[in-house]
């Protein structure tokens, strides 16, 4: 597992609970400078760290360490030929519509917070895809 992963990891679980840097950071008894440069994927944590931020969220230290399949978000995998997975056009459309549904029910405050989430999912994919 890599250090960007697992900055990742923290930084959407710690937004999920609605945590500041500077909450969880304290909660962790770690600076929270430390902290954003952990999430930014800028620093390597030792296992120690990991542990304590693990607590601090409530969530097992295997939840930041393992690296979940695609099945897990219910993508059928078939190979296009490019390494990537597909899906077919009435699944991409289906789920797009239940997404649209789940976000347009949250107000502003939510809606930017799932907002800057997938800008920031979506850099972090750019940038796993151009690494291969």
């Amino acid at each position: 597992m890599d250090k960007e992963r697992i900055g990742l990891r923290i930084k959407l679980e710690r937004t999920k609970q609605n945590l500041t840097q500077e909450q969880l950071a304290e909660l962790a008894d770690i600076s929270s400078s430390y902290l954003s440069a952990i999430e930014r994927g800028k620093q390597s944590i030792s296992l120690d760290y990991t542990n304590r931020i693990a607590e601090a969220l409530k969530i097992p230290v295997n939840e930041l360490l393992t690296h979940e399949p695609e099945s897990r978000y219910g993508v059928a995998e078939k190979p296009t030929g490019t390494g990537k997975v597909a899906i077919s056009n009435a699944e991409r459309k289906r789920k797009m519509a239940e997404l649209e549904e789940m976000i347009g029910s949250r107000n502003d405050r939510e809606f930017n917070l799932i907002y800057d989430e997938v800008a920031l999912f979506i850099s972090k994919l750019q940038y796993f895809g151009d690494r291969r």
